[in-house]
């Protein structure tokens, strides 16, 4: 890291975690420092969450531009190797541990503050078993940047509050997904508003059981907000 950031602009460095580019990423990868704590038969390296922990403080003290693998590492991967199918740790994990692929997450919503049960953008099944999504998420951190999103959803509208919650990825390239950057007081645009209106998902999109997306959200929101690299 000290010779790869030798010329790095102070003013990026500052930045750290939001600082956005997918070569460094890349070349983390390379080095090992992405998916450390994978499994090998995913690219991973079978590494503690200790050994994880150290690199993640160096990444941070050095002001190391890791936004765009940083979401994907930190919990997405962790989700999809806990709940995903295996088609899905297959298509995904081994891309974010080369640093090739980049997630956001798809929770916050107008008008719901911090009340993450409200969730009111829903995901109805198809007589084919596919998913129709429709609804909008905002303050998504690097969606206009991203390949794809975990999004919680609403699967069973006649279920009541945390029940009826189910979690899907999302090709952020679909027809229908509409991401409007939304412009912050220091003049970045880290954050966005996110639509989708009638976006086509396979039947293979969701993660792991239907209507167990509020456990399974909590469960992601503790690699979010544990240790050196939380929010």
């Amino acid at each position: 890291m000290a010779q790869r950031l030798a010329d790095y602009p102070a003013q990026e460095r500052a930045l750290s975690w939001m600082g956005f580019d997918p070569e460094f990423s890349r070349a983390l990868a390379r080095q090992g420092w992405v998916g450390l704590t994978l499994p090998k038969q995913y690219g991973g390296h079978d590494a503690t969450s200790f050994e994880r922990f150290v690199v993640s403080e160096e990444l941070l003290a050095a002001g190391a531009p890791v936004s765009a693998h940083w979401i994907a590492d930190r919990q997405s991967a962790p989700l999809i190797l806990r709940h995903g199918a295996d088609s899905q740790k297959q298509r995904y994990l081994p891309a974010i541990a080369a640093g090739e692929m980049y997630f956001c997450i798809g929770m916050s919503e107008p008008d719901s503050g911090s009340d993450l049960a409200s969730v009111r953008t829903r995901a109805d099944r198809q007589s084919d078993g596919r998913w129709r999504l429709n609804g909008r998420k905002v303050w998504t951190t690097n969606a206009d940047r991203c390949h794809a999103m975990i999004a919680l959803v609403r699967t069973d509208p006649a279920s009541e509050r945390h029940a009826g919650l189910s979690q899907v990825i999302v090709d952020l390239d679909l027809p229908g997904v509409t991401i409007r950057p939304i412009r912050d007081i220091s003049g970045h645009e880290h954050f966005n508003e996110v639509t989708f209106d009638d976006v086509i998902l396979e039947a293979d999109a969701l993660v792991g059981t239907a209507g167990e997306g509020w456990a399974q959200a909590t469960s992601e929101l503790a690699f979010e907000r544990s240790g050196p690299n939380g929010s």
